[in-house]
């Protein structure tokens, strides 16, 4: 099972993260806005210059059509007069030729037929003439009335359809315009979502790497303090085993034979292995400086990877494998072991740990 530690969410690492992420995420939104923006702008840009041109062509459209209108008009008021201009010149001959003080009258009464049919049916026949030359005048004049007016409204229904083209391409193109920009800026949307969804994985990544390592600092420490403790006790146990005497040398005979034994054997115990000396002569001047009484004070955090209990045999054995060395305190005097506490996790390390209960 896992053992869970406290974790200081206040640390500078996590506030680092964090801020990191919000200038990542600033930065996102400035840029797709950004993109957005611009897009909006060049596809209406498009779609004003689209209703430009339509505004243009139907301008122009109406244009042309006035003037052929005009010109159709103008040609109306030329066959309206040109049909009075008919009308008064067949209207005068028959007057002339009616006239019965006239030349044609004073004609007709020197041939001494003034009042005969021969008169009467002339004046009908002049009269029928004018007649005859104002209808066809007026037919004449009706059928160009029509067909101007029949121009002018094939005119104003080509000038229809044409402005209807117009729209029609103009709608068109804008309209394709719009899905465009539509399609783009939605797009661009969805690119900020992902960037965005990207920013938070990555960003969420950083901070489990940074609850992991501070978990993993924090499993250090108490493995450091267990390891302390655990050291802590061995050295307790062995001051207990081996306590520095301060008795009095006197005692018999008896008991100086038996302490000066105690020391002789002490002495040969050493042999020529490089094995630690351990006096255990109560009157030794140089007790005070043997490694029972300074383990305690000056290798408490340094023998991290001694094997097994901290015993004189294998300190010593430790100290011939170059691992640990003998020093001299300068302020007791007396001698100790230095090791470099380790910052990784050796072979040694993993089973210390694994004995003191981590899986």
């Amino acid at each position: 099972m896992a053992t869970e530690y406290d974790i200081n969410y206040d640390d500078q690492r996590f506030q680092d993260v964090e801020a990191d992420k919000k200038q990542a995420m600033s930065e996102n939104e400035k840029l797709y806005s950004g993109m957005i923006n611009d897009s909006d702008k060049y596809y209406q840009a498009q779609i004003d210059a689209s209703k430009q041109w339509a505004d243009t062509q139907t301008k122009l459209q109406n244009e042309q059509t006035d003037f052929a209108i005009q010109q159709i008009e103008q040609q109306k008021a030329e066959a309206k007069k040109d049909y009075t201009k008919e009308q008064s010149g067949a209207y005068v001959d028959w007057q002339k030729q009616s006239d019965q003080h006239g030349v044609r009258a004073e004609q007709i009464a020197d041939m001494g037929m003034q009042n005969t049919g021969y008169a009467e049916s002339a004046q009908v026949s002049m009269y029928n003439t004018y007649q005859n030359r104002v209808a066809t005048a007026r037919e004449s004049y009706n059928r160009a009335l029509q067909n101007y007016n029949n121009s002018i409204t094939q005119a104003r229904l080509q000038n229809n359809s044409a402005l209807a083209e117009i729209a029609y391409q103009a709608l068109q193109q804008q309209l394709e315009l719009s899905l465009q920009g539509f399609q783009y800026k939605n797009q661009l949307l969805l690119d900020k979502a992902n960037q965005k969804l990207t920013i938070e994985n990555n960003y969420y990544n950083r901070y489990q790497d940074v609850l992991s390592q501070i978990n993993t600092e924090n499993a250090l420490a108490e493995q450091i303090r267990q390891f302390n403790t655990s050291l802590a006790e061995e050295q307790r146990q062995f001051n207990q085993l081996h306590p520095v005497s301060t008795g009095s040398s006197s005692g018999g005979s008896g008991g100086s034979s038996r302490s000066s034994k105690k020391s002789s054997s002490g002495k040969k115990s050493s042999g020529g292995n490089g094995n630690l000396k351990v006096k255990e002569n109560n009157n030794s001047k140089k007790s005070s400086s043997s490694w029972g009484s300074a383990l305690p004070k000056d290798t408490a955090q340094s023998l991290l990877d001694i094997d097994g209990p901290a015993s004189p045999s294998n300190i010593a054995k430790r100290e011939a494998s170059g691992t640990v060395k003998r020093v001299t305190n300068p302020a007791t005097g007396n001698t100790v072991f230095k090791q470099t506490i380790p910052t990784g996790f050796g072979p040694y390390m993993e089973k210390k740990l694994k004995d003191l209960g981590f899986k």
